[in-house]
């Protein structure tokens, strides 16, 4: 493995997030400063989400068509631009205004994945793409820990963490120069040796434009029923984060500083889990059960959740959550990047159903369950689960075989 590009692709990501983590509790603030509603404060966080669905493919073509280092230098400076929109930001609808710039700017992490990516063979793939969510869990729980930190006690929302933020993209600007050309066309080279020559065909220029270039991809039925698997994955695990800090603390009455623990744990678990285990799981048993293995203990976890009348059951449904979701992402991402040399596009897809079902999940499942109850939306989504194990193992379509040469649009 090339450890310099991976290492480069760590740093990078957690820059980026931990920018991204300073700013996320002085948002709700501010905005209530501004006069905005308990409303507005979902809808912000859902604006940056839709932004990113609508521009998560077209920088996953950019890495491609111009490389990662472009692609991550200009992702990196509409990044620093919102930020210094959101520091000066005079009104509600401003804010908003940076927050959906951010949305559309962010494609550095599908650089990262890119640049892991096209400098992995497939049986390392896996461990490199673990690293890197590592790195993204590490991220953010030291810009919450840091934000807390510069916002102190008062309820008058301080711009300091939007300043750290930008200083913080600026030393991510720096580190994403540092990043030669001659490495870029040497992972270009290497990806294009690990991946079989029956794809050829599959990174050829394309004349195609923006998203309609995106389809191409779904005309491969595997891939399709992957990136279902992917999505569904997504939003039951986004439809959990949206509704359990209103479920513990009606099971629990746990206030805001035990669900802050609680999930501190989980991210602990993710770093872990991602950081090394998951990459030896993936080389020893191959992607396809890991994903398995991540979808099974995600369904469990949810289960738990629904039944969880106890603090140690609590925390083992967190654990098989945080387990569940550090195996599943990686080996997936993995997975699906081996069957195609358009790895930025892949990845830039990927990215998109995330923001999609990062979108729908919190609002959505938050109404099924104050109309039907949090047990249920948890027995429902582990049933979804289930059902999804049930027919990728039918249909046998996550497995590490190439697809061969993608039809034309």
């Amino acid at each position: 493995m090339n450890t310099k590009p991976l290492l480069l692709a760590c740093l990078a990501t957690f820059l980026y997030v931990l920018a991204l983590a300073l700013i996320i509790p002085f948002l709700p603030f501010q905005i209530l400063a501004f006069g905005g509603s308990y409303a507005s404060v979902g809808g912000i966080f859902s604006a940056f989400s839709a932004a990113s669905f609508l521009s998560a493919p077209l920088w996953g073509r950019a890495c491609d068509k111009w490389g990662v280092k472009p692609a991550l230098l200009a992702s990196a400076l509409l990044t620093l631009l919102s930020y210094a929109v959101l520091f000066l930001a005079p009104s509600l609808s401003i804010l908003y205004a940076a927050r959906i710039l951010a949305g559309l700017a962010a494609g550095w992490l599908i650089a990262c994945q890119t640049l892991v990516a096209q400098t992995t063979d497939s049986r390392e793939r896996t461990r490199g793409l673990g690293l890197l969510g590592a790195a993204f869990g590490t991220g953010f729980a030291t810009g919450h820990a840091l934000s807390a930190w510069l916002l102190g006690e008062s309820l008058i929302p301080a711009k300091t963490p939007v300043l750290t933020a930008c200083l913080v993209v600026l030393v991510a600007i720096a580190l994403a120069a540092t990043f030669s050309s001659r490495q870029n066309n040497a992972s270009k080279n290497t990806a294009a040796k690990n991946t079989v020559s029956g794809n050829a065909k599959d990174s050829a220029p394309s004349n195609r434009r923006g998203w309609f270039d995106v389809l191409v991809f779904f005309q491969t039925k595997k891939v399709a029923w992957i990136a279902l698997v992917y999505f569904v994955v997504s939003l039951a695990f986004h439809g959990f984060e949206g509704t359990f800090a209103v479920w513990v603390e009606k099971i629990f009455a746990f206030g805001p500083r035990g669900v802050a623990l609680l999930l501190t744990y989980a991210s602990v678990i993710v770093i872990v889990v991602q950081g090394g285990l998951v990459g030896a799981l993936a080389r020893r048993h191959g992607e396809a059960r890991v994903v398995f293995l991540g979808i099974a203990c995600l369904a469990c976890g949810l289960a738990f959740l629904a039944f969880a009348t106890s603090l140690a059951l609590l925390l083992l449904a967190l654990t098989l959550l945080a387990v569940g979701i550090s195996c599943h992402n990686p080996a997936m991402q993995s997975l699906i990047s081996q069957k195609t040399e358009r790895q930025g596009e892949i990845f830039g897809i990927l990215q998109a159903l995330t923001s999609l079902a990062r979108t729908i999940a919190p609002f959505g499942f938050a109404l099924v369950a104050a109309a039907w109850g949090g047990k249920i939306l948890y027995i429902l989504l582990a049933a979804a689960l289930v059902l999804l194990i049930v027919i990728a193992k039918t249909f046998a379509f996550l497995d590490s075989k190439p697809l061969g040469r993608l039809k034309k649009v």
